[in-house]
């Protein structure tokens, strides 16, 4: 009992001490301390216990020095411990607390010692926070993150939150900062390139992305710029380019290697095979529901075929000289002179001059005079809408013989009768079967791509008119050609084909398909397309709208390389 007692008196203070208690601030600070004392000393820092710290709202404010004595010199490498001078640094760190805090930390200028150094004083290095930098490297972390994943308004007011005092215009240039060249890096050799709208109908940028990594490579501020065959050229590992129907895409991967092969979008392809074919198919079965009028020739044209079936008459022998006469006035009333129209005609210089000063009767017989006579009112006939011999009997106000006017009407009839029949047996087939049912493009297209289509009305036009069938069947093939199909037509049967469409569309996107020949053949046999640009597009193009379309190309770089 007496034992308990002593010890009990033991630790009641004497009467004369005052006990201090410690304010709740102080109280917390001690906790903070103790708390971040193993960080601290990772960090080779030591908290000031000296100096108090300052609680400013949601801020804390501690006071801290650096421990070690030697420290390297950056330059040479020799360690020194001469201490210059002693300079305060502010930084904000959140990772000692995951709150805001500020550090002014205590570091030191030191002296070079070495007579051979560059360098003479130096700020010792720390290993949380680069040169000159406000924030420790955690916090520049935390920044960049949120920077990549919203506008800078947005992520200055998240960064508040968690503690991270930044602005607007600081979490813009960090950005800036990061995307403002293409990073260096190395391809799986199989690369895709597309373009899209930065100011859609004036400004265009270009974007490259790897097929087997599926990541984007390079952004390019336009699409036809030297930049991109420089790019190129510097990676020579790049075996295959996938792009669009761009002829300026396919100059720029020529210039910058002739080995690269080159694959045209089977995507592409169809929607130009789409836009050349489907309204064309349409407006013919459009056609076909309207009577057509027969075709005649103009004056001019109707005189030009009967004065070259007037010269056409008589012997072989006279035939010659009338032709021979013909060009010799053809080329004087061209400007030639007469030696040069003989030496345009091979012949001698004086039977031009014989034939220019001949008179015209002497050389045409009496038929052909007659004709010559009533040629110009043939023409005009005919050209008013009339083309069977007694119309043009009645009309004539020059008497002809009726075999004459036969045989000055030889080809132009030639011409002219297979386009009057074909005009008739439409109007015929149009009166006896009644008008084309209307078909939607749509189902036009649908039957091209599939194969099969659920409209009535597309399968009775395509199995009675010809023309129609003709040209789906053209456009079917194609299509089974571009996607690898067994049984599908070669190249060069294609293109025989198509060339000889009664569509100018038809032989017009022909002309372009034997253009790129190689780049399609290409897309026929390889699995290789531009599917992945498109999504990648799409993805910019979020970007952009996410900060409302004010997005530089360093800002969309960054976001696009380092957002994920």
């Amino acid at each position: 009992m007496k034992k308990e007692k002593e010890t009990k008196t033991e630790t009641r203070p004497s009467a004369g001490h005052k006990v201090i208690k410690k304010s709740g601030l102080q109280q917390v600070t001690d906790l903070i301390k103790s708390s971040i004392s193993e960080k601290c000393h990772n960090w080779g820092i030591v908290l000031d216990p000296s100096e108090e710290s300052m609680l400013d709202g949601n801020s804390l404010t501690l006071q801290a020095h650096t421990k070690g004595k030697w420290t390297k010199c950056p330059c040479c490498g020799k360690s020194t411990k001469t201490v210059h001078r002693y300079v305060p640094r502010k930084l904000q760190c959140t990772e000692l607390l995951g709150h805001h805090v500020v550090l002014i930390l205590r570091t030191r200028h030191m002296r070079c010692l070495n007579p051979e150094c560059e360098r003479r004083i130096f700020a010792e290095t720390l290993p949380f926070a680069r040169p000159y930098a406000r924030n420790t490297d955690c916090v520049e972390e935390h920044i960049l993150h949120e920077a990549l994943g919203q506008t800078a308004r947005k992520a200055s007011l998240t960064l508040s939150r968690h503690g991270i005092m930044t602005s607007t215009s600081s979490v813009t240039r960090r950005v800036r900062a990061l995307g403002k060249e293409n990073p260096d890096v190395h391809t799986s050799g199989h690369v895709g390139l597309d373009d899209f709208a930065k100011k859609k109908g004036h400004e265009y940028m270009c974007i490259i992305v790897d097929h087997y990594t599926r990541r984007p490579l390079a952004l390019f501020d336009s699409r036809y710029g030297h930049e991109i065959t420089d790019w190129l050229k510097a990676h020579p590992e790049i075996k295959t380019v996938t792009r669009d129907g761009s002829q300026t895409y396919e100059s720029i991967i020529s210039a910058a290697s002739e080995h690269i092969v080159q694959v045209s979008d089977r995507f592409h392809l169809m929607q130009a095979l789409k836009k050349n074919a489907v309204e064309p198919i349409k407006d013919m079965m459009g056609r076909k529901n309207e009577l057509r009028p027969y075709p005649y020739p103009s004056e001019d044209e109707a005189y030009r075929y009967i004065m070259d079936d007037i010269y056409g008459m008589g012997e072989a022998g006279h035939r010659e000289r009338v032709k021979f006469y013909h060009e010799v006035r053809r080329l004087k009333d061209e400007g030639y002179g007469i030696a040069e129209t003989a030496r345009t005609l091979g012949v001698k210089a004086r039977k031009v001059y014989n034939t220019v000063n001949a008179d015209i009767s002497k050389i045409l017989s009496a038929e052909q005079k007659s004709a010559v006579r009533a040629a110009r009112d043939i023409a005009r006939v005919i050209g008013s809408g009339y083309m069977t011999k007694t119309a043009i009997m009645k009309r004539l106000e020059v008497s002809i013989a009726p075999r004459t006017l036969c045989r000055c009407m030889k080809s132009v009839t030639a011409h002219y009768r297979p386009l009057r029949d074909e005009v008739r047996r439409h109007n015929k087939a149009l009166k006896e079967h009644g008008k084309i049912p209307k078909v939607k493009a749509d189902d036009i297209w649908n039957y091209i791509v599939h194969g099969n289509t659920d409209s009535d009305q597309l399968l009775r036009i395509h199995e009675a008119h010809q023309e129609v069938d003709h040209v789906i069947n053209i456009c079917m093939d194609f299509r089974e050609m571009l996607h690898g199909e067994e049984n599908a037509q070669t190249m060069d049967g294609w293109l025989k084909d198509a060339e000889s469409c009664p569509l100018k569309e038809i032989r017009g996107f022909a002309k372009y398909i034997r253009k790129d020949r190689k780049a399609v053949e290409q897309a026929c046999s390889t699995a290789f397309s531009n599917g992945l640009l498109e999504g990648t597009v799409n993805k910019v193009k979020a970007l952009k709208r996410s900060m409302f379309n004010r997005a530089g190309l360093a800002v969309l770089r960054a976001k696009l390389f380092y957002g994920d």
